[in-house]
């Protein structure tokens, strides 16, 4: 790659072209416009350059390169102005370091020399972001560019991925280089295996009576599912799948127990409850899952590729810090193996109860719209939804069958995530459907981002389950306060609530063709479902179109998410009805 006459700006893509980025998703600002330059100067002369998404907000641009990170595997980026074109992605920031996602935020900056002033639109990015990033750079000097793109990117994936953030000043995008800076030495330090202690988990796991495995997100980030499924088999042991393992397991296979926790399917946390080895792949303790009393009477173990996370909120008895695709290779290759068959058949039993038992109304139950959307795409569309009861139940009854079909906000509970992060989820992997599932509180937090999906005719399948609520804060109030509500109730009605049926006309606009002679009217399909008799065919109609349609699913309003494990409770008490 040639080191002179080069701009920043014409440097930043040629690093981005090289380490194979094919799209970014931004929004334009002062502080970025030498990089937009950069790409209509090369797309005018037909030179490669990472495909630019327009999303309407420097949020719901951070939310799609997380869906697009998930839904690939590779690292999903966003470019942002300074500023509040900046502070608007701290959101997408913190919730892929919360979810550990592989993501490379680009910021503008002011000039370096205005650093320090108070300049319009300055904001110390690099302080903002220090506790919710992987790592974080300012770029002051057009002559670190290069190696500290290509370091941050290396970052993004190495080790337990995470957010890193490049906030590169405007002059360093106007300036050409001469020399290039030599990147300083970085230490990044290796663990070397530990045969001994993993034989130590092994021969625990082969020698208790009623073992669990509970298969964290960092099994879909090391590629290890299938690997995973083979452990599982030769141990002869059941795994429950975390809020970000789903898809790890496909939902047939007898070892799969489903998700863990506040809202947790039934085998998994009565599985839970009666283990006397508890083996955590990947993942962390987190308090929904890790609720008061989980440790008492078992043993722990955990392997995990980042060390803090060892012994930070439950105490192991046995540890590892490696790679799982490394532990899980090495499990394989020892030639060990293990049976549990009564523990097993109780395993079967209360697999019976995996998907919890529903009733009827005059509304359409949410539950039994997802098992149409799940049944009618086989279990293989990629699943986005936002933050609430119906990411709950999605996550109780859609039958995941493949890794990276699970797109969802889990450690920071986003809000608004949904919409967004289809759009990088589709562009992630365009080779399977992708289907959002959202409420309808989550849905209007990030709604300007339809106009991204018209724009680039994205054929999004978009079911928001309305129930005019705040769902899952007014079933804490009707808990919790004697079913009092405050500011939860959305009203179903227009004049209380967007209806969801006008937003064709405002979502559809004029866009010239190549020839620039003739005009396409790109449009956003709208359809509203009540009747539960003709859920099935409704929804298949829905599927079977083309193009991107946006279905207002009217639900019970009453209706709850259950399982539950009220908060400061134990696992003994989870509410089952």
């Amino acid at each position: 790659m040639p080191n002179d006459n080069r701009t920043g700006a014409a440097i930043l893509l040629d690093v981005l072209n090289d380490l194979g980025v094919e799209t970014i998703f931004g929004h334009t600002g002062g502080a970025v416009i030498p990089i937009h330059v950069e790409i209509n100067k090369r797309l005018r002369a037909g030179t490669a350059v990472p495909r630019f998404i327009l999303c309407r907000q420097e949020g719901g641009a951070g939310h799609a390169a997380e869906g697009y990170a998930r839904a690939s595997g590779r690292v999903g980026v966003a470019l942002a102005t300074s500023g509040p074109g900046a502070t608007n992605l701290i959101t997408p920031i913190a919730d892929a370091y919360k979810d550990s996602l592989p993501t490379l935020f680009i910021t503008g900056q002011v000039p370096s020399r205005a650093i320090g002033t108070d300049a319009f639109q300055e904001v110390d990015m690099v302080g903002l972001t220090r506790p919710i990033s992987k790592h974080n750079y300012l770029v002051k000097d057009v002559a670190d560019l290069e190696w500290v793109l290509r370091e941050a990117h290396a970052l993004a994936m190495h080790g337990r991925p995470g957010p890193v953030v490049v906030d590169i000043c405007k002059d360093v995008q106007l300036t050409t280089l001469e020399t290039a800076n030599v990147p300083r030495a970085r230490h990044r330090e290796s663990v070397d295996f530990d045969a001994a202690r993993a034989d130590a988990i092994l021969e625990a796991l082969a020698r208790a009576e009623r073992p669990v495995v509970k298969a964290g997100g960092g099994v879909i980030h090391a590629n290890a599912a299938l690997a995973l499924q083979r452990f599982a088999e030769r141990f002869d042991v059941p795994v429950t799948t975390t809020f970000n393992a789903l898809g790890a397991l496909p939902f047939e296979l007898a070892y799969n127990l489903g998700m863990p926790g506040m809202h947790g399917t039934v085998p998994a946390n009565y599985a839970l409850r009666d283990a006397d080895l508890i083996l955590s792949l990947g993942g962390r303790f987190d308090d929904r899952v890790a609720v008061r009393g989980f440790a008492e009477g078992k043993r722990i173990a955990h392997v995990d590729i980042d060390p803090s996370e060892i012994d930070k909120t439950i105490a192991t008895d046995l540890n590892l810090v490696a790679t799982l695709d490394e532990f899980l290779a090495h499990a394989l290759a020892s030639g060990r193996s293990a049976r549990h068959p009564e523990w097993m058949t109780l395993i079967g039993e209360w697999r019976q109860r995996m998907m919890p038992p529903y009733g009827q109304s005059e509304y359409i139950k949410p539950q039994a719209a997802i098992e149409v959307i799940s049944e009618l795409t086989g279990g293989e569309a990629t699943l986005v939804t936002g933050v609430g009861q119906h990411q709950m139940w999605s996550a109780q009854y859609y039958r995941f069958r493949r890794p990276r079909q699970w797109i969802s906000s889990g450690g920071l509970g986003t809000m608004g995530f949904g919409l967004p992060a289809a759009v990088g989820a589709w562009y992630g992997d365009p080779t399977h459907p992708v289907v959002l599932i959202d409420g309808d509180g989550s849905f209007q937090m990030n709604i300007q981002e339809l106009g991204t999906v018209v724009a680039n005719r994205i054929p999004l399948k978009m079911f928001v389950l309305n129930n005019s609520f705040l769902g899952m804060v007014r079933q804490w109030e009707d808990m919790m306060d004697d079913g009092h509500h405050y500011e939860t109730c959305l009203a179903r009605t227009t004049e209380c609530d967007p209806d969801c049926i006008d937003l064709d006309q405002s979502c559809r606009r004029q866009i010239p063709n190549l020839t620039g002679l003739k005009y396409v009217y790109p449009r956003l399909k709208t359809v509203r479902l009540r009747d539960p008799a003709t859920l099935r065919e409704d929804i298949a109609a829905v599927l079977a179109e083309p193009g991107p349609v946006l279905v207002d699913v009217w639900i019970d309003r009453a209706e709850n998410v259950i399982p539950m494990i009220r908060p400061g409770h134990s696992l003994e008490q989870m509410i089952e009805s």
